[in-house]
């Protein structure tokens, strides 16, 4: 059934138009799926599997005049591109195979010229170098300001304390506020906002914002159950299609135009933020498709379907450290760019996505470096090249500089004084999966022998506090070992453990012996 949908959404509709463009300059040509944020047309290559992209015109509408309008109105050099129009029908007769439907496309011409206003057509082409020249340099005025990180100290912290209960220091520490700082979003972290006099308790992920009169605001994203995919967003309804993706995949899969705070339509991709369920866009003029992933190079019309919001399925991907593995890429609003689309992913509520990360097995780490808070496997322990992300601590254990080294280099690292079920501090082993593509932890050192017991240390008080096992010497004792303990540490549990060896034990009848 869900094949039978998929097919369906791949048909053309009937009676429409659509275009065929050619560039000029490079010889490339495909069909128009939109524009771009200078107005040069978005193009895919003429294949059965892009059809759902291509943009679709009324025969007996004025949709294709008021393309062309905008288009001879933004793009630089419209002389640039040539275009023809076809039919739905011609499209679906070549890609069933039909020789006649070739000629077909060959057929209506259209000169971008002809919308040009003849009597402004002078003065466009004598502007048309000075207006070049002006988008460059307004292109490299808002790069320049693109990076540039937000000023920290526009930010009131005493304001943010009292209002969301989070201080400057814990952001610094678990690493969110140098995210902050460069325009991203902090992990789950717990905050306290006051309402009616008291502090309420959620979890919700924090950006800053820059206002106008250049102040900086926090704005906190709270967890939401799940999309509202039903109600408009910034002037688009979503279709049945962009639902279907957006719950299945967290990505629309294809560029719309939506409306920015001016009021100006900007084509843009869409996301789902998967810790959040909030719904995300991101300009398209914003997004970095790289050339080479990894070791893995892109092609132009690899880059081109990215950059068009669609999924480029089954790609074979070797990393910088020579992992290989086969993985569907797609633009992510959360990104800025390219992301690994997590395999079998589906909208779930921030209930299930917490629940999910605090689940652990035997000899596996948590999706969370102690605080609990569910986090995006790829975007948090590596880089988009699959490198390792340098980390500092483990639940609150800092890490030496050694230790840092090593982590990232990939060895083992030994930590002493991390908490375990009970609380206790404990030793255990830390080391990234390859695998996995995050830090796993284990109670044994997984560089030595398969059968291993614990750190030494922490034998007794591992098998005892996390397994619940029972060691004859402290039976007794009612409150956890502590590290390296395998007896009472004191007169309390020494009371604890004698009281027990008695219950063991019951006390024999003496003989009587016999009368005589």
């Amino acid at each position: 059934m869900d094949k039978e949908k998929e097919n369906e959404q791949e048909k053309l509709k009937p009676d429409k138009d659509v275009l065929i463009v050619t560039d000029n300059k490079t010889g490339e040509r495909g069909v128009v799926t939109g524009m771009n944020s200078i107005g040069n047309p978005i193009k895919m290559p003429v294949r059965k599997e892009y059809s759902q992209s291509f943009l679709q015109f009324d025969k007996n509408g004025n949709a294709l005049d008021n393309f062309f309008t905008n288009f001879v109105r933004q793009c630089k050099e419209p002389t640039r591109f040539g275009f023809t129009k076809t039919t739905t029908g011609a499209l679906e007769r070549l890609f069933a195979g039909a020789e006649e439907a070739k000629a077909e496309i060959e057929g209506e011409s259209i000169n971008p010229s002809n919308y040009i206003n003849n009597k402004n057509k002078k003065k466009m082409e004598q502007n048309q170098s000075n207006n070049a020249a002006e988008a460059q340099s307004q292109q490299a005025e808002s790069n320049k300001h693109q990076y540039q990180p937000i000023d920290e100290t526009k930010v009131n912290w005493a304001d943010i304390q009292q209002k969301w209960g989070i201080t400057r220091d814990q952001l610094e520490q678990s690493g969110d506020l140098n995210k902050m700082l460069n325009y991203g979003k902090s992990n789950l972290i717990t905050v306290h906002p006051a309402f009616g006099g008291e502090q309420l308790e959620t979890a919700a992920r924090l950006s800053f914002k820059k206002n106008e009169d250049d102040s900086v605001s926090l704005v906190p994203h709270l967890i939401r159950k799940e999309a509202n995919l039903e109600q408009e967003y910034k002037g688009h309804t979503f279709s049945e299609a962009d639902k279907s993706a957006l719950k299945n995949y967290g990505n629309m899969g294809r560029v719309v135009d939506l409306l920015n705070d001016r009021g100006e339509r900007v084509p843009s991709i869409i996301s789902i933020d998967r810790q959040t369920n909030e719904i995300t866009d991101l300009p398209v003029r914003r997004l970095r498709i790289p050339e080479k992933i990894g070791n893995t190079e892109l092609t132009k019309q690899e880059q081109d379907m990215l950059r068009a919001g669609l999924p480029l399925k089954n790609k074979e991907i070797e990393l910088a450290n020579g992992r290989k593995f086969t993985t569907t890429l797609q633009a992510n609003v959360e990104e800025k760019g390219v992301e690994f689309v997590p395999r079998g992913y589906r909208q779930r509520n921030g209930q299930e996505q917490r629940q999910e990360g605090n689940q652990q097995t035997e000899g596996q780490a948590q999706d969370a470096d102690g605080d609990g808070a569910q986090k995006q496997r790829r975007p948090q322990w590596t880089d988009e090249n699959g490198n390792i992300k340098p980390i500092g601590k483990w639940k609150g254990v800092e890490f030496t500089d050694e230790q840092k080294r090593d982590y990232l280099e990939g060895k083992t690292i030994k930590l002493d004084g991390v908490p375990d079920k009970q609380g206790v501090p404990s030793t255990m082993y830390l080391k990234f999966s390859p695998e996995k593509g995050r830090p796993l932890t284990y109670a044994n050192d997984p560089d030595k022998a398969v059968t291993q017991t614990p750190a030494s240390e922490s034998q007794t008080q591992v098998a005892v506090n996390n397994e619940g096992k029972t060691n004859e010497q402290t039976k007794g004792v009612k409150e956890p070992l502590q590290q390296s303990q395998t007896a009472p540490k004191d007169t309390k549990q020494k009371e604890q453990q004698d009281n027990a060896v008695k219950q063991d034990k019951p006390e024999k009848k003496k003989s009587k012996g016999m009368k005589m």
